[in-house]
């Protein structure tokens, strides 16, 4: 994989930083984490410290070198780092509820698949246009959504940073997935914390994301996020990768359709798209080689799965 990558993250007007930002790398993929801990509950920068930390442990566990489940890979480990926040928060500071926000990329074999919980932002960008982003978990998104207020709106709304789902609670929270998406060369794939989208508008980050030195770029974003904002700056974090490998001709892995989930619905997911084909539907003709072909499919997602959840299941013994 040809790509670039920046990651920034400065404290701006506040008294310290409760964003934290972490990626990690293998020969076809890479996981990219950000979290922005919530200011209204104490120990916000310890559950964004356990949840990029967690994300990122459990990317490196997976011993496969393809994620054959990659949208549940991610929603389980936002599900799990929840659960670690909780577990781990409740027994050292019981006088804390400390929270955050979540938003994870894969990108592997020249797709990038996305999970998010709370207003931390994914951007896709191609030929200085945002292909898509994500959708905040907000009232305030809710009523941008429904037409009632305008994007640039949501920047000044008295209550654009009230949440409707974030992680560190003892309750599972719902995951919303991005698309599987084919990347094109140029693609810019940008995760950020609220600080920056609530200083600059879209037509205002673009610029930076075209610099020919991106790691430049991202950080000239900042700086102007900081001179936009003044005293008033959020923490200001931002991990952007921009994809220089030309377009894969590698089938995808599953559906691409955007939606939300919780544990409940995403282990019926993933069962359902793991279970044994009917045999009554082969084809005759190359069964052997097809059957062959099916069943290897069948195992490698059997396989991730199974590596994730000894995962899980041994952190919860540690904790």
């Amino acid at each position: 994989m040809k790509y670039e990558l920046a990651t920034y993250s400065r404290t701006g007007g506040r008294r310290s930083n409760q964003d934290r930002v972490a990626y990690a790398e293998k020969d076809n993929s890479i996981l990219l984490a950000l979290a922005d801990g919530l200011g209204g509950h104490a120990g916000g920068e310890i559950a964004a410290e356990i949840a990029t930390e967690y994300a990122i442990r459990a990317y490196k566990n997976i011993r496969q070198p393809i994620i054959t489940q990659p949208s549940s890979f991610l929603a389980l480990t936002v599900i799990e780092a929840n659960k670690q926040i909780f577990t781990r928060t409740t027994e050292k500071f019981p006088d804390k509820k400390p929270r955050t926000t979540l938003v994870l990329c894969l990108v592997q074999g020249g797709y990038a698949y996305w999970a998010h919980v709370g207003d931390s932002r994914l951007y896709h960008v191609r030929n200085q246009k945002v292909v898509t982003r994500t959708i905040d978990h907000s009232p305030v998104e809710k009523m941008h959504q429904h037409g009632l207020i305008s994007e640039e709106d949501m920047q000044h709304h008295p209550k654009k940073n009230y949440l409707s789902n974030c992680i560190g609670g003892k309750y599972k929270p719902s995951v919303t997935l991005g698309e599987e998406t084919k990347l094109e060369p140029g693609d810019n794939i940008m995760l950020c914390s609220d600080g920056i989208w609530e200083a600059l508008n879209n037509e205002q980050i673009l610029p930076f994301l075209a610099y020919k030195d991106l790691d430049e770029g991202i950080e000239e974003l900042l700086h102007e996020a900081e001179i936009k904002m003044q005293s008033s700056c959020d923490n200001i974090t931002v991990a952007s990768l921009r994809w220089r490998d030309k377009i894969t001709k590698s089938a995808p892995l599953q559906a691409t359709a955007i939606k939300t989930v919780d544990q409940q619905t995403l282990w019926e997911d993933a069962r359902k798209q793991i279970k044994q084909p009917d045999k009554q539907n082969k084809p005759v003709a190359n069964h052997d080689k097809s059957k062959n072909l099916q069943q290897k499919v069948i195992d490698d997602a059997e396989q991730t799965l199974q590596n994730l959840e000894d995962f899980l299941k041994n952190r919860q013994k540690k904790n």
